[in-house]
């Protein structure tokens, strides 16, 4: 079996050919490269890399963000293909749609000065042990798709959009090694440090390597907790640290807090921050909740401490008790950014831009909270969460807009929230307010997808059963696609469908 450092000469081979494709697109013009990605964490730091790189090469180059790289969004970029001649780029999306970017560009219009560099599992292959399949998709796209399961990398957990986007700036320029940072960021906000205490499998252990032997990244072990809320809060809210009599409450946790003998506000007066407490105070918090959690729970202390005891990713060269200094912050900042119009923000602030940017991306992180905060206070007040034998849904009518859905399915499946069965797939359906259809986002707890749950073909199937001509996918445990309105019960049902009988092949 290939090591990682293999793997990655097979992917850097094809990359340095995607590298002189462009070059030799781009000697003697001045057009600017096209840069389509999409709008999540992952996909802003993709964009912003691309974007940081081709400007060093003072290369010109436009950046657009997509919600999804869809049919009608393909049928736009041909139009304009054929117009200008371009250069393109689609980055953390592509893989999943290109079957109709080769019949639409490569084959209709004769052109093939485009890449894909995209993390996503490729079209109409069900998982990674399709092997054969994969490496057919593989050499008949080279010329113009990258993807790690082209190499054996597990795109979901071993290298994100933004990592890929990160070796091909170090093709194009050794120098772009400082951009490492940024692609740790896009991982972390596809949820990629999965390893034990939070750490990085695969490719990004290699991409965080560079990161800390430059000196810009620090790996700290921390208290897995929200770093910038007041820690009372942040410990009562915790999705992932239960703690019996604590939990939910704010108030009994700050005086939990407070018998540990700490000083629990600062010189402003408010409750203190993880990112405001020494190292000391951090381990006599650590200590008591590990005793208070061995009482209340019953659990040895060591199965505490796994879930209590994490890997935090400190960028050292910003500002302490920023949002940018934390890489999990910096992530939730860039997908506040792209989840409420503002994605410019989050590209200009990945790519070094800060003042008044920043500030507004502040604000938009703000309301963004807000609305995440009111949408799952609906469902649960309303008891909106629908079922079906294998799997259960919920609409999210004229409060959860399009461009958050997929966040609060995910929410609503990962964290602890009451109603929600985690051992079905849950299916988010938000109206879309420029078309008659509903963008259906799927989620699966890992618990199930380790038994055989594979949401992108389930969805796949369900579309193709429905008989509908639209394109779908994404990773096993989370994957999406839109759907008609007047089509959007038959797909439920052969969704239904789908995930049963893949249950039953367990």
């Amino acid at each position: 079996m290939d090591t990682e450092k293999e793997k990655l000469t097979k992917l850097l081979a094809d990359l340095k050919i995607a590298k002189n494709n462009l070059f030799k697109h781009v000697e003697g013009k001045n057009t600017p490269i096209n840069i389509y990605t999409h709008l999540d964490a992952d996909g802003l730091s993709s964009g912003a890399i691309l974007g940081k790189a081709l400007y060093r090469e003072k290369i010109p180059f436009q950046i657009t963000v997509l919600r999804q790289l869809e049919k009608r969004e393909i049928a736009k970029i041909l139009k304009k293909v054929q117009e200008y001649n371009n250069f393109l780029i689609f980055s953390d999306f592509g893989s999943g749609q290109y079957l109709e970017l080769e019949t639409e560009l490569v084959n209709k219009a004769k052109f093939n000065s485009f890449l894909i560099l995209d993390h996503h599992i490729p079209q109409n292959v069900s998982n990674k042990e399709e092997v054969k399949l994969i490496e057919q998709i593989h050499e008949k796209t080279k010329n113009w798709h990258i993807n790690p399961y082209f190499f054996g990398i597990d795109g979901s957990v071993e290298i994100s959009g933004a990592g890929l986007c990160y070796y091909f700036a170090k093709c194009l320029n050794q120098e772009n090694i400082d951009l490492s940072p940024i692609a740790i960021v896009g991982a972390i906000g596809d949820i990629q440090n999965q390893g034990l205490n939070k750490s990085f499998l695969g490719l990004n252990t290699l991409i965080l390597e560079d990161a800390m032997n430059l000196g810009l990244i620090e790996v700290v072990n921390d208290l897995n907790f929200r770093s910038l809320k007041p820690l009372n809060e942040a410990i009562a809210y915790s999705t992932e640290i239960l703690l019996p009599g604590l939990s939910k409450d704010a108030n009994r946790t700050l005086i939990f807090l407070k018998t540990q003998g700490i000083l629990m506000e600062n010189s402003e007066g408010n409750v203190k921050t993880l990112s405001e407490l020494n190292q000391d105070e951090k381990q006599i918090i650590s200590t008591a909740i590990i005793e208070y959690a061995s009482i209340k729970l019953d659990l040895e202390p060591n199965k505490i401490i796994k879930k209590l005891i994490i890997n935090r990713y400190i960028l050292k060269e910003e500002p302490a008790g920023s949002e940018l200094h934390d890489a999990k912050e910096f992530s939730n900042l860039l997908n506040a950014c792209g989840r409420t119009h503002n994605s410019s923000l989050g590209i200009a602030i990945a790519m070094g831009n800060r003042k008044d940017i920043y500030q507004q991306s502040k604000e938009a992180l703000k309301n963004y909270r807000k609305s995440l905060g009111e949408s799952l206070s609906w469902i649960q007040e309303n008891d909106k969460i629908q079922e079906k034998d294998s799997i259960q849904y919920f609409f999210g009518e004229d409060v959860i807009p399009e461009n958050i859905i997929g966040t609060i399915t995910s929410m609503l499946i990962f964290e602890h929230i009451k109603g929600v069965d985690k051992s079905k797939p849950i299916f988010g359906l938000a109206k879309r307010t420029d078309e008659d259809v509903y963008k259906v986002s799927g989620r699966a707890h890992e618990s199930i997808v380790n038994q055989g749950i594979n949401l992108s073909k389930a969805i796949r199937d369900a579309c193709k059963q429905s008989n509908l001509d639209v394109l779908g996918g994404g990773h096993p445990p989370a994957a999406g696609t839109k759907i008609p309105i007047e089509k959007v019960e038959l797909f439920l049902e052969n969704c239904n469908i789908a995930i049963r009988n893949q249950l039953r092949k367990k």
